[in-house]
């Protein structure tokens, strides 16, 4: 248990118009809290415990105090996320626990420091508790008191069952044995949204539930369906007013607050679940889709004529000729190349032999078209396009050098629109056939193959994705070479081969992010992905070898997207952190050197290249990264100075 310790921190808010507490602290100071590691260098907490701080501080087991940032955090749930500058070790997940199953709580309870208390598990599945809008907790009877909040229960092997977030109290907030801690399940469900979104969006059926009459409980306890919204995903799954449901994917649902949890515990990109309902005294079992069609608006073309379209009229016009598909990845967008061709990612088809493709006249089955093409492209040949509709024609684009326009499916609007535009930041590298546009024309989730033009309207390339103020695309020399390898004998076993392998890479994700056979997982990761070749997957693998600490497979896997595209500025940023992560400096500097030459002002990037200067031998390097940062972000350069000039000893080499 001791060595359980060092996954577990406490938490030290300073509230506004408060000190901070602890110890033998005064009145009127801001309580203290608990932690968890639930990611390298990211602590949940509860959210209560540092929603009003001005500041927070963490002291560790070791009696180590750090300052840290509130990444992002989420009410409904009472989860927050801390990030620090330090090399935390995350819990390992344990199975679902079972009653009476021996349980500890660890915290810092009344600001005392960590300490660990013993019980059982009372209870599981808890939704009823009252304290939060979105509940599954279990409960125990292990003590808790004002400071344990945010802190860890765990099995008897030290595996994080869940975070604690609340007591029962009886005349006054201690302990009485009635403690609930958030479920490992939606403390991690929770986590992977706000560290990919900064916010969590929970699922919805578009139904009301109220709770069943006396008559019906004498059956069955299950939650009845009061109305369903006409046209929402309920309605079209065939639900109806009066219907119970019993069990929601597979989870059973006894009342109204049950089935809100179970829709809150699906990952977000689920497309799908099955729901059984009984109706008249008969069960059946109907398919909730959470994948709505994306309407294309009717286009005005004028300039100036459309609010929702500030750009060109050249540009505006080309929404007809971008599709919004939906495939192995749920919503993505596709290029119209020729009358029955569309073009889109590799990544949001997978291994699918048909994509749906969303036309102002109605769904239209796309069929995948072999080619040998290695990137991240696929043709889509589908019939009934609408004949008057715009065809961006690879073969005549003549691109400008910017600005950009990325053009693809606004999920949130339900339509596909002109993103905002953005200047070239670097073309794809000489001679690299997977090369990339390096564009700062904004993009997000469900842009994936839709078209980057430029302000004329000619075809620049196919756009994949990015962030912060970095997005790419596949350039249109890629998709000349995607419909000349169409001929090639290869075409058929390479799309078979690639869609396989990035089937299987994502399956391996999902199983690391889910904490299921952690170790089996990791390897079917580091082996899939290299397969799958796909860029995307090679970063993301990589991202949870090295945070898994399996430094030599991560850095194989970013130096592999970073051979594959030389100029990607987001593959050199992967592979830097692999080889901080690892402490192999020396193995920096040529990447970073790289770097401060692609992105001169870049923070992030003029960091690496002092720290790797410093650590790895190369002081022309570090100073040439400090003076780029003095131009860049004056503040951060003053420490950056101070590091330059006495750096601690390099840490050991991993």
């Amino acid at each position: 248990m001791h060595e359980t310790l060092e996954h577990v921190v406490s938490v030290l808010p300073v509230w506004p118009g408060h000190e901070q507490g602890g110890q033998g602290a005064s009145p009127g100071t801001a309580p203290e809290g608990s932690g968890v590691v639930v990611r390298r260098g990211v602590i949940a907490t509860a959210f209560h415990v540092v929603e009003p701080a001005e500041r927070v501080d963490i002291r560790l087991s070791d009696g180590r105090v750090l300052p840290a940032r509130l990444i992002a955090g989420d009410a409904a749930s009472d989860i927050a996320l801390l990030s620090v500058e330090t090399d935390l070790v995350p819990f390992e997940i344990s199975p679902s626990p079972g009653l009476a199953q021996p349980a500890c709580a660890i915290g810092n309870a009344f600001g005392l420091g960590l300490s660990v208390t013993c019980g059982v598990v009372s209870a599981v599945g808890v939704t009823n508790a009252g304290f939060n809008a979105v509940e599954d907790f279990v409960q125990t009877d292990a003590a808790a008191n004002p400071g344990s909040s945010g802190g860890a229960l765990v099995d008897a092997q030290g595996r994080l069952i869940g975070m604690m977030s609340a007591i029962f109290a009886s005349g006054a907030d201690a302990n009485i044995g009635v403690n609930f801690a958030v479920s490992a399940k939606l403390l991690m469900r929770v986590t992977d949204a706000l560290l990919a979104d900064g916010k969590v969006e929970y699922l919805s059926a578009d139904w009301r539930l109220g709770s069943a009459d006396n008559a019906q409980l004498a059956q069955v306890a299950a939650p009845v369906v009061g109305t369903v919204r006409a046209g929402g995903k309920a309605h079209a799954a065939g639900i109806e007013t009066g219907d119970l449901i019993l069990e929601i994917g597979s989870r059973r649902t006894r009342t109204p607050r049950d089935a809100l949890t179970a829709l809150a515990l699906l990952p977000p990109q689920t497309t799908v679940v099955d729901v059984r309902v009984l109706r008249g005294g008969a069960e059946k079992t109907v398919s909730l889709s959470f994948v709505e069609p994306t309407r294309q608006p009717d286009l005005d073309v004028q300039k100036n004529s459309d609010p929702d379209c500030p750009h060109p009229s050249a540009v505006c016009a080309l929404r007809q000729a971008v599709f919004p598909v939906s495939s192995f990845d749920p919503v993505g967008s596709a290029t119209r190349i020729a009358s029955d061709l569309l073009v889109t990612n590799r990544h949001v088809v997978g291994n699918r032999k048909d994509a749906t493709v969303h036309t102002p006249g109605g769904p239209k089955t796309a069929k995948v078209v072999p080619s040998a093409f290695r990137g991240d492209l696929v043709l889509l040949k589908v019939d009934g396009l609408p004949e008057d509709g715009q065809i961006l024609d690879p073969a005549s684009a003549r691109p400008a050098e910017g600005p950009y326009y990325a053009i693809g499916a606004d999920i949130a609007r339900r339509e596909v629109r002109v993103f905002e535009p953005g200047e070239l930041i670097l073309a794809p590298a000489e001679g690299a056939d997977l090369g990339r546009l390096h564009v700062r024309a904004r993009m997000q989730p469900g842009v994936s193959g839709g078209a980057l033009v430029d302000g004329d309207g000619d075809l620049a390339g196919i756009a994949v994705g990015g962030g912060d103020g970095r997005y790419e695309a596949i350039p249109v020399s890629a998709i000349q070479l995607l419909l000349q390898q169409r001929e090639s004998p290869e075409a058929t076993r390479m799309t078979n081969r690639l869609g396989i392998n990035f089937a299987a890479c994502a399956t391996a994700i999902d199983s690391v992010l889910a904490g299921e056979r952690q170790e089996e997982a990791l390897g079917q990761l580091s082996k899939t992905c290299k397969a799958s070749s796909n860029h995307g997957q090679l970063l993301e693998a990589g991202r949870l070898l090295a945070q898994a600490g399996d430094f030599d497979a991560a850095i194989s896997l970013h130096g592999q997207a970073s051979d594959q595209v030389p100029n990607s500025i987001n593959s050199r940023m992967s592979l830097l952190v692999s080889l901080q992560l690892a402490t192999r400096f020396e193995d920096m500097t040529d990447h970073a050197r790289w770097l401060l030459n692609a992105a001169p002002d870049d923070p992030q990037a003029l960091r690496f290249s002092i720290q790797s200067g410093v650590w790895g031998g190369d002081p022309e390097l570090a100073e040439a990264g400090y003076r780029a940062l003095l131009k860049a972000d004056p503040r951060q350069a003053q420490a950056a100075r101070r590091f330059i000039d006495s750096a601690p000893p390099a840490p050991r080499r991993r």
